[in-house]
């Protein structure tokens, strides 16, 4: 729960409030706040709280914020930014607006956050940041404390030093720790790990997300194909990056593209409604294609009954498979477009044993149900049978294509994701369907 600000108390004591709160919930209160209010909290919030309040904001309040300061608070703002916080921002910008924000940093730093902006976003090297300290090889303990004591940052990362020769190259990382404990005597080559973990600046992301949980790692170096150190991939980058694709997927299965939390009603309905427009003329296809069972249903009017049951079954195992599949995509378990022959047997095998027992448990159910509440003049185990098979069949199909259809659209270079929601949804509706009625009519008529 979010506390709740009141400006009527005096400014000290708002200051006093400010300091004691996290900067998430600063976040979530500033979009709230009116101009007299936003302008009081500026004047009030320090520095350094501001920057972290800034990170958790959208690009939209983010742009609000900046408009409400003066132009020397914009750049000692930006300043506080690290790179790769700041580079998010800006790669949302539009390229007047980058140009206005490149104005206001440092030429470094502006030239650091455009090399960013030149890498692909599924590249290790787009998440990485600069903010970390290099040392030569041939430094002493002492220079090495130095440096880090009075020539570091306050966005630097300093958990890690990296240890480089005289041609740039990376051959070691010193732990701080390890560092601050040796003696002035020892060499750095005495105190560096020289067996590291790290990526090429080309390399995924995931790999990049699956070398620090496999080392359990807090960073990992990036480096260019000549072994030098460009940036580093924090356990934080890999937290955000996770959190933001975990969101970005889910989007994707709901067939959400583009959903933004601020919204309004209007624009997210004008988002959502062509994605539900395709599932009611796909629903209607299917309703008309259920003409043909016409006689069937008449005859044996039991089988409306089950029918939930069915459809039911047969989209909870499709989503299992999908969404199994899908995470394998993800979690770069999978080898490329390559298609896992080892996963679709092992989810095959699966659908294939839970179709079966579920299929057996239906009948019996169904058996019983039909001996209690008689429904027409069939024997309630011939409605069972066919329950079983509609059941057995749609379900096994279903979670078979709930892993082939993920793997065929990634082959084609399409987002896994937007394999699921209401198109699968119909499609297993109309598979299941189709069977059960089918069934129903080859036995009974």
């Amino acid at each position: 729960m979010h506390k709740k600000v009141n400006f009527k108390h005096s400014d000290a004591s708002l200051k006093k409030i400010f300091q004691s709160m996290y900067a998430y919930d600063l976040a979530v209160l500033y979009f709230d706040f009116d101009e007299a209010e936003k302008k009081r909290f500026l004047s009030l919030v320090s520095l350094s709280q501001l920057s972290e309040v800034f990170i958790e904001l959208e690009v939209e309040e983010q742009l609000d914020l900046l408009n409400q300061l003066e132009e020397n608070q914009k750049k000692a703002l930006l300043r506080k930014i690290e790179s790769d916080d700041l580079k998010e921002f800006i790669s949302d910008l539009e390229e007047e607006q980058r140009e206005a924000i490149y104005k206001l940093l440092s030429q470094v730093k502006a030239k650091t956050i455009q090399l960013l902006m030149t890498y692909d976003e599924d590249v290790a090297a787009s998440i990485m940041t600069t903010d970390f300290i290099q040392i030569q090889i041939d430094s002493t303990i002492k220079d090495a404390t130095n440096m880090i004591t009075t020539t570091s940052k306050e966005n630097d990362y300093i958990d890690g030093i990296y240890v480089v020769d005289d041609e740039k190259r990376l051959v070691g990382v010193i732990d701080l720790k390890e560092l601050i404990i040796a003696r002035s005597t020892k060499k750095l080559e005495d105190i560096m790990n020289e067996d590291f973990h790290f990526v090429y600046d080309d390399e995924s992301i995931e790999t990049a997300i699956q070398t620090i949980k496999d080392y359990d790692r807090k960073a990992i170096p990036v480096l260019d194909h000549e072994d030098r150190i460009i940036g580093i991939v924090t356990a934080d980058d890999v937290f955000d990056e996770l959190i933001e694709n975990v969101e970005y997927d889910y989007q994707k299965m709901a067939l959400l593209n583009d959903h933004d939390s601020t919204s309004s009603a209007w624009t997210r309905s004008m988002q959502r409604l062509p994605w539900l427009m395709i599932a009611v003329v796909l629903e209607l296809f299917v309703a008309s294609f259920l003409s043909i069972f016409e006689a069937t249903i008449i005859e044996v009017t039991a089988l409306v009954l089950f029918q939930p049951l069915i459809l039911g079954m047969a989209g909870n195992i499709g989503t299992q498979a999908l969404a199994v599949t899908i995470l394998g995509f993800n979690t770069d378990a999978f080898d490329g477009k390559k298609v896992p022959k080892k996963h679709v047997i092992k989810e095959v095998t699966v659908g294939f044993m839970n179709s079966l027992m579920l299929g057996i448990a239906s009948f019996i159910f169904v058996s019983i149900f039909l001996s209690i509440v008689p429904t027409g003049h069939q024997v309630p185990y011939q409605i069972a049978f066919v329950v079983f098979i509609a059941i057995f069949s749609s379900m096994f199909i279903s979670s078979f294509l709930g892993v082939m259809i993920p793997i065929l659209f990634n082959k084609m270079g399409t987002d896994p994701a937007a394999a699921s929601g209401p198109i699968m949804t119909t499609i297993n509706d109309l598979v299941a369907l189709v069977i059960y009625f089918g069934v129903a009519t080859l036995y009974f008529l």
